[in-house]
């Protein structure tokens, strides 16, 4: 009997990690695909407050289980651009403002026109980063918080960092320890 509980317990370590290296595998093989990419290819105009809506939506089962509060203020935008593409970068801001969210927290997110571009916020109440994290939040790898190591591998940021400069737009933060985070992405029309 133990001896199976044993082999039980071996396995699904093994199952385990292999799970973590075919995540980290898959999103290493993106992130080249995406630094190699010069121009993004079929564009087409589409909801991107609904596309937004969806990404809230597919990360449902997450910010549920963290009992998290996310208000939502989305303007009706019409984006022209590569929609795969693009759902990366709310997919991956939303994965880590829930991931650095405090249980019974809450995530702001909004979405408007401004002047002649698009601007896309998202806030968590999380612990928030220090000046060190902040300089290479972007960088390959980087975690500034080891203790969310086992759940990421540092290439979401990097990720959407790449997105959004092959959409011709900017990505920024602020965030200050123990006050949360504030991701805003602007986007050309």
């Amino acid at each position: 009997m133990f001896q199976t509980l044993r082999l039980r317990l071996v396995l699904d370590i093994i199952i385990t990690e292999s799970e973590r290296l075919a995540a980290l595998s898959t999103n290493v093989l993106t992130l080249s695909k995406y630094e190699n990419l010069e121009i993004v290819a079929d564009k087409a105009p589409f909801r991107l407050d609904e596309q937004i809506r969806k990404s809230i939506v597919l990360m449902e089962p997450k910010w549920s289980a963290k009992e998290i509060t996310v208000n939502v203020d989305l303007d009706k935008v019409i984006y022209s651009g590569n929609e795969d593409l693009t759902q990366q970068i709310w997919l991956n801001l939303l994965d880590n403002a829930i991931k650095f969210s405090y249980k019974g927290g809450f995530i702001n997110i909004t979405l408007a026109y401004e002047n002649d571009k698009i601007r896309f916020v998202i806030q968590d109440d999380g612990p928030g980063m220090d000046d060190q994290t902040k300089a290479h939040i972007f960088d390959k790898f980087y975690q500034g918080d080891t203790s969310h190591s086992k759940t990421g591998y540092g290439l979401g940021l990097p990720l959407v960092k790449r997105i959004v400069e092959l959409c011709g737009g900017d990505v920024g933060v602020q965030s200050q320890s123990g006050k949360g985070s504030i991701f805003t992405v602007v986007l050309p029309l």
